[in-house]
């Protein structure tokens, strides 16, 4: 998947702009954040990419000393 920068594009299908929907999901310990493009009036998509990945952060246990 590409790398991309989440920002409004132009819609092939109608010309309207598009803003991209962020979503997040976990997967063997990273978190990838996605952008996805679907137009508006059509719900056709558009396209998709990867805006980052981060590992997952877990709370340490405190330890008692």
């Amino acid at each position: 998947m590409d790398i991309v920068n989440p920002q409004p594009i132009r819609s092939p299908y109608d010309g309207a702009l598009v803003r991209p929907r962020l979503r997040e999901r976990e997967y063997l310990g990273k978190i990838y954040t996605e952008a996805h493009w679907t137009c508006p009036s059509t719900g056709q998509h558009i396209r998709k990419g990867l805006v980052k990945v981060e590992d997952v952060k877990r709370n340490e246990p405190k330890s008692r000393t």
